[in-house]
């Protein structure tokens, strides 16, 4: 029978299943969300002798959870094979995830979670530092599917480092103690509660400072799809609110050790120019004023519009490149060459934020600008943590 032929009654029938099978879909959808988690890697994420996940990470989640007033459902899922998973639907957030340039072309970050640390691990005495030039010819050991890993190929194989991948944390370390593999590139949290603390570590160390690099990101994030942008941004506020009223401190201060006041982090612009792209000093990143240039180094064309919101998207990328967002500004001074051209400006800025985040900013007009630049905007941030 067709459905010309299928009586009227039967198909309002199936019409107002189909409704209330979406409805339903949507309501769960809007009570609820997925986090897709590896439960193999103490203290962040792992499973108690009652089979109970346990964690820094799960802690937060849920904290999360309850400040959204929503329900937390927890995914097992192989960290190898996370990013795949999200985009197909398997679950809505992965928990945690480094946000690297690489990983940002497919995928969407929250604000930091906390403080991330890459450090090499290898036998005491040995010698070795973090570096291409001390590691050639040794065999460096990285969990599968890490930033860690994709650092390591690239910054430290082509010149000559073997660098093996395991996917559990467990045979790495076993191939570290039978000389498999003579270090190991690790987050120093993690190794240390599955390895340096325990009676096997005994006889190896950090070996040089942590490592620093925008490969390896500067903390540790949530990673949505690029569509769930609403997500991401109520993942944010509630963050934000757990650190207003003291329960994100109550967390983290029960696994973090205290931070320690870093020296001033420097990430040099391209092209050999005199100054740095943006500075790190503690908390609070130092931007260089940007211009609305294109790829070819010469302003876009077009007049103040198509200039503004080059120049947003240069300085969106400039806080990528420092492990940083656009949710982590707090003050900007915009510079105009004609100050007729605030409206059309501000028009374009406020695409940019939230209504409730909006930085501060002072705006003025200068006499010339450098090529002859329509604006330039130069901004403060909180350092990514």
């Amino acid at each position: 029978m067709t459905v010309t032929e299928m009586p009227l009654v039967k198909i309002f029938s199936l019409l107002s299943l189909v409704v209330l099978t979406a409805g339903c879909v949507s309501s769960a959808a809007n009570t609820q969300i997925r986090f897709g988690v590896e439960a193999l890697v103490p203290p962040f994420e792992s499973r108690n002798d009652k089979g109970e996940l346990v964690g820094l990470n799960i802690e937060l989640g849920n904290a999360l959870c309850a400040e959204l007033k929503k329900r937390c459902v927890w995914v097992d899922q192989d960290y190898a094979t996370n990013i795949q998973a999200l985009e197909a639907n398997r679950f809505d957030v992965i928990m945690p995830m480094t946000a690297t340039p690489a990983r940002r072309e497919r995928l969407d970050f929250t604000d930091n979670l906390y403080p991330l640390s890459s450090r090499l691990v290898a036998r005491t005495g040995a010698n070795l530092h973090p570096d291409a030039l001390s590691l050639k010819g040794k065999r460096v050991g990285v969990l599968t599917g890490t930033s860690r890993e994709a650092f390591a190929k690239s910054r430290w194989a082509p010149a000559g480092v073997t660098v093996r991948s395991f996917h559990f944390n467990s045979q790495l370390i076993a191939s570290l103690l039978a000389g498999e593999i003579d270090a190991t590139l690790q987050d120093s949290i993690e190794i240390t509660q599955a390895f340096l603390s325990q009676p096997q570590g005994q006889g190896f160390d950090f070996a040089g400072p942590a490592l620093k690099d925008p490969m390896l990101g500067s903390g540790v994030a949530m990673a949505v799809r690029k569509s769930d942008t609403a997500l991401r941004d109520e993942l944010n506020a509630a963050l934000e609110r757990l650190k207003q009223n003291g329960q994100y401190q109550a967390i983290t201060g029960r696994y973090l050790p205290p931070t320690v006041p870093d020296s001033p982090r420097y990430f040099p612009a391209e092209g050999g120019l005199p100054f740095s792209e943006a500075v790190q000093a503690g908390t609070t990143l130092y931007l260089s004023g940007v211009l609305g240039t294109g790829s070819d180094g010469e302003l876009v064309k077009g007049g103040i519009v198509p200039q503004m919101t080059q120049t947003m998207e240069n300085l969106q990328t400039a806080l990528h490149r420092t492990g940083s967002t656009l949710s982590q500004l707090v003050k900007c001074t915009v510079i105009l060459a004609d100050i007729n051209d605030f409206a059309a400006m501000n028009t374009v800025y406020s695409r940019y934020f939230p209504a409730d985040r909006l930085p501060a900013r002072t705006t003025f007009a200068g006499q010339k600008l450098v090529l002859d630049a329509r604006v330039e905007v130069e901004c403060l941030a909180v350092a990514a943590r």
